[in-house]
Parts: C-alpha cells; structure tokens; sequence
C-alpha cells in the first residue's frame, strides 16, 4: 500500500434505484441529506475538506478547521456529509442553507445553525491507501479512529442483509432514504452500482437557466426555470415557484442578475406562461417533486435550496 497522501477529485457516488431490498452481500445506512464532504487532515497544515465539485467548505463550516488536533491518527483521509440536524437527529439540506449562504464568519449563525460531519468511510489512515481494501475493513478501521468523543463528528451507523427494514423507518420517521452498500466494495471514484441510493420521495438536482416575472405582491421574480442535461443538450423539465423564504428570494435574484443573457439556454425553448428572462447556466438547485409527468415535467415541485457544490453538467434527470 502507498505511504503518499492521494487526491480524491470525485467521491464515490451511489446509484439510484426504485426499490429498497434485502442482501447477504449488503449493508444499509440511513441518507444524509447535507453537503458532501471529503477531508484530508495531516499533522502540519489546516484540514482540507472539499465538496464534489472541489470547492473549500471550511470557510461556511469554521468548526472543523482544528480536526488534526481531535483525531488520534494523522494524516487521514475521510469521507462524509455536512449536515444540520434537529432536535429528533434528523437532517435537512433546506435548514443548512444559511451557512452555505454566507460569505464572512459568523459566530452568532454556527451557534444557531450547528454543524456535524457524519463520517462513513475512511479512505487513508497514518500510511496506508485503503481505497482497494473492503467496505468493511474500511469501517472497522473507521470505527476505531472516531472511537473517542470527537467535537462536530460523528460516526454513521449502518445495518447488514435488512434493506427494507430500515427504509420502511426512513419513511416513517420522514428521512430522505437509505444508501445500499456491498459489504466487499473497493472505493472507486465516481459514480457505481457498487453503492445505491433509495429516496423516500421525489427528488431531483436542476440547472436554472432562467425565470418568469412576478405576479401580485411577489417580489423578485415568480418562478424558476428548471433543466437537466441529456446527451450534451439542456432539456426543460418545468417551473418552480413555491418553497422560497424571502431570504432565499433576495439571495437569487442578486445571483441571477450577473448571470442574465438573451440567449435562452434550452435546446428547445419551453413555452412560459410569463415573460422569461434567460441566464447562463450556472447554478444549480434541488427541487422536490410529486411525480415525472408523461411529457417528462415535474408534477408539483417544491424548492428546497441552491446546491453549491454542484457542477451544472453533472445535473441530469435521476
């Protein structure tokens, strides 16, 4: 095994399916509705944690900048989610969205909106690349590394062989889904079958390529423009206009603004029920949905909150 420090430049990321199941083969933790976060933590430098698309989470999340001084194994390399939990453990990426928000520190916001980083794999530990090693080998060695009370981590649980068991407390308890992982999987950077996702309910990743005027008191604007890419080519897949806070209102409409073009950025322009206005397509936003329509559209979509550490290419329909 390698003694050098390696680069993760894409997590390993589960593939969706339809329905939860059981297997031998399989273990089964909850799913973390948060920010995606791979962190390499040495003795002599600040920790570096990335998000997938590469971008420094440590200045929106301050309290995970002393982890080399926490953990009694240096350098190492983790694999996790950011996350802001409620009082019931539960996770929600909309509840975090202040702190992804914010530009300088604020001590008044971390304390209002705590952080967590819920740890799964382990991917390097003192001179040793695990990333060719089984899932669990990989979460023994894990589970003795955060074995002590560690400030803002924590360790995620999992179960073997009972899939539907734990989706069916998932939806009970109103939780986004599970992830499926084979107990013998090697890491592998991008997305595999090796791992696999099961919501509870709709979701979906959306580029925003542009949005409608507002009608009566609404301000800003009156609904998103949604796409996903399919071979190369931004698709329409509809509008969104519910779930925004004023907050969020005011956040876009200062990013839309440097983002507008004349140029609508759909292979097919959609029709709009109001005046569109047309963006480059650079941010990207997660969207809950009831249901696909026949003519691939979101039934009902509801906004939940901008998603930073996306690139808009990789957003295609789930």
């Amino acid at each position: 095994m390698s003694s050098r420090l390696p680069v993760i430049r894409t997590p390993m990321l589960a593939t969706l399916v339809d329905h939860p199941f059981d297997g031998d083969e399989w273990s089964f933790e909850i799913k973390w509705d948060g920010v995606r976060a791979v962190t390499t933590v040495t003795r002599s430098t600040r920790p570096r944690m990335t998000s997938r698309n590469g971008r420094d989470l440590l200045a929106q999340f301050p309290e995970f900048a002393d982890l080399q001084r926490s953990l009694p194994v240096a350098p190492v390399i983790l694999d996790g989610e950011i996350v802001s939990l409620d009082r019931y453990g539960r996770s929600s990426f909309q509840r975090l969205q202040p702190r992804l928000n914010r530009r300088t520190s604020d001590p008044q916001l971390e304390r209002r909106i705590p952080a967590t980083y819920v740890v799964f794999d382990l991917l390097f530990e003192g001179r040793k690349d695990l990333r060719d090693r089984p899932l669990e080998e990989r979460r023994e060695r894990l589970t003795r590394l955060l074995a002590g009370d560690i400030p803002h981590l924590m360790l995620a649980k999992h179960i073997d062989v009972h899939g539907k068991r734990l989706f069916a407390l998932a939806k009970r308890r109103h939780l986004e889904g599970i992830v499926a992982k084979r107990r013998d999987s090697p890491y592998v950077e991008g997305r595999s079958r090796l791992w696999l996702k099961i919501k509870t309910h709709h979701e979906q990743e959306v580029v925003i390529a542009g949005w409608t005027e507002p009608r009566g008191s609404r301000k800003g604007f009156g609904a998103l423009m949604m796409g996903v890419y399919e071979k190369g080519k931004l698709v329409y897949v509809g509008h969104v206009g519910t779930g925004f806070d004023q907050a969020g209102i005011r956040d876009i409409v200062r990013r839309l603004r440097g983002l507008h073009t004349s140029r609508c950025p759909f292979a097919v322009p959609p029709p709009s029920p109001a005046l569109a206005h047309w963006v480059r397509p650079r941010l990207v936003a997660e969207v809950k949905f009831g249901e696909w329509t026949a003519d691939g559209l979101m039934r009902q979509p509801v906004f939940v909150g901008l998603r930073h550490d996306k690139d808009p290419r990789d957003v295609v329909r789930e």
